[in-house]
């Protein structure tokens, strides 16, 4: 299935992965990329390179967050290295402790047959009050794209949903079974294909082996590849922490589920807001 088009629980929970920390990364990038310090470009301009290297992805976007206000897609480790930057540089503690803690929530909330809707109903956590994109300019390539994709692949994408989900779901109670009718482009004249597309996930990979450091076998096994949610508790609590998560997700029952849950995130809140951890490794 193509990247762009997936929904749940990223492989690196249960294949581990070593994706460095933000700060050591950043570094590796500019050094990667100019060795002449002068001539370094940042993270923001590298991905707004890639973006923009096959078409113009602009929209006319009105903004009504149909899509945002059900999912938020799985991105590449670069683009959370961005947002994460961005977002730690400009929310408060609370932000930051509420962020990690609906994150939480998110990563328990992942089994259809115990959760019902609710294990695919997971808004943006990134919106403002107003629901609107609070970090729209460095918003990741599975935002830029919803809409755009050709009816074929999109299509697609929903026949293998709707099997997913047979007997539980029909076509039209899956999230997002259209795509949203008012995004309109800015610049049609060069086609969109799903060939295109990929190419653009081709760059983001290879920048993921620079930011990263990720493995070939690591990129085909996608574990570059994840939600915001589960990028921000990877880096805040570590893999193995994950792992033992998962594995009790996948044994206990909704009640037990709830009462982890719950118990964590009161743990968290009392503990970062003592110690608040920076997922960026600073």
């Amino acid at each position: 299935m193509k990247r762009g088009m997936r929904r749940g629980r990223s492989k690196g929970f249960i294949h581990k992965s070593k994706a460095p920390k933000n700060q050591e990364d950043l570094i590796a990038l500019k050094s990667k990329i100019h060795t002449d310090p002068s001539r370094a470009i940042t993270l923001k301009t590298k991905l707004d390179q890639i973006y923009s290297s096959k078409a113009n992805f602009n929209t006319t976007c009105e903004g009504k967050c149909e899509c945002c206000k059900v999912a938020m897609p799985q991105m590449n480790y670069s683009e959370f290295c961005q947002l994460i930057n961005e977002v730690w540089d400009t929310s408060s503690k609370t932000v930051k402790i509420d962020l990690i803690c609906a994150s939480i929530d998110y990563f328990f909330r992942n089994q259809f047959e115990k959760w019902g809707m609710d294990s695919l109903i997971k808004p943006c956590l990134l919106l403002s009050s107003e629901g609107k994109c609070r970090y729209y300019k460095s918003r990741p390539l599975n935002c830029r794209i919803y809409g755009l994709w050709p009816a074929k692949s999109y299509e697609e994408r929903v026949d293998k949903f709707e099997k997913a989900y047979e007997g539980l779901l029909t076509r039209e109670q899956l999230p997002l079974n259209t795509q949203c009718p008012y995004v309109k482009r800015v610049d049609p004249s060069i086609p969109i294909t799903a060939d295109l597309i990929e190419s653009v996930f081709n760059q983001l990979d290879e920048l993921d082996k620079k930011v990263g450091n990720f493995t070939e076998l690591q990129i085909k096994n996608r574990e570059n590849y994840r939600t915001f949610h589960d990028w921000l508790l990877l880096k805040t609590f570590g893999e193995d922490w994950l792992v033992k998560l998962t594995d009790f997700i996948m044994a206990a029952d909704k009640d037990s589920m709830v009462d982890l849950v719950t118990q964590i995130i009161k743990a968290t809140r009392s503990q970062f807001a003592k110690e608040m951890p920076d997922p960026r490794g600073k």
